[in-house]
């Protein structure tokens, strides 16, 4: 049995958001409880407070793991002056690095076929550059990867992306690359499964 947080829990919200507010929580309920107890209570202080800590502590970690605000609007200016060859060639080099074989795909809905064992993904970037991206392009990188049975895609966007291509790249295994994981990317700290 999997052990799944509710979206709309206090611990979730904190975990989504910036560190210090947990931290802010948690001294917070320190000192009231310290307050209210006349400090007869420390230990149990100290515990009724302590979740907050550990969740600011790992969404610290986690906050930290990620690209700056700076870094990411640098390189969605760079990759805005990129050609889409160029542009999936360096996410590939990644993929590479993981153990991956990179291969121009021979079709119309994906730019490159990464392979590693019996893995194979699909890599489109053809409308990196769209102000918005909605389902279609995500239908057509599906139907390229069932001809040549890929078990996931990558698909690059800079541009915002509606809820139903969202949704539809939920239920179809489809990673979408937007600027903070291009980021990542670029400077080669993403991971890769």
């Amino acid at each position: 049995m999997k052990f799944k947080m509710a979206k709309g829990s206090l611990f979730a919200v904190l975990l989504r958001s910036t560190w210090w507010y947990s931290v802010l929580i948690g001294l917070f309920i320190l000192l009231i409880s310290l307050a209210a107890t006349d400090a007869q209570y420390v230990i149990v202080s100290i515990v009724a407070s302590m979740p907050f800590f550990v969740i600011g502590g790992f969404a610290g970690f986690k906050q930290l793991q990620q690209p700056s605000q700076k870094r990411v609007l640098e390189v969605s200016q760079q990759a805005r002056n990129m050609s889409a060859g160029v542009i999936s060639e360096k996410i590939a080099a990644n993929y590479i690095k993981s153990g991956y074989q990179s291969s121009t795909f021979k079709g119309n809905g994906a730019d490159l076929e990464l392979v590693r064992g019996h893995r194979k993904l699909l890599l489109c970037s053809k409308r990196f550059k769209a102000a918005n991206t909605g389902i279609e392009p995500l239908k057509l990188l599906v139907a390229a990867g069932e001809t040549t049975e890929a078990i996931g895609y990558l698909y690059l966007t800079l541009g915002e992306v509606s809820a139903s291509a969202h949704n539809y790249a939920q239920k179809n295994n489809i990673e979408i690359i937007q600027s903070s994981r291009l980021a990542m990317l670029f400077d080669g700290k993403a991971k890769i499964n």
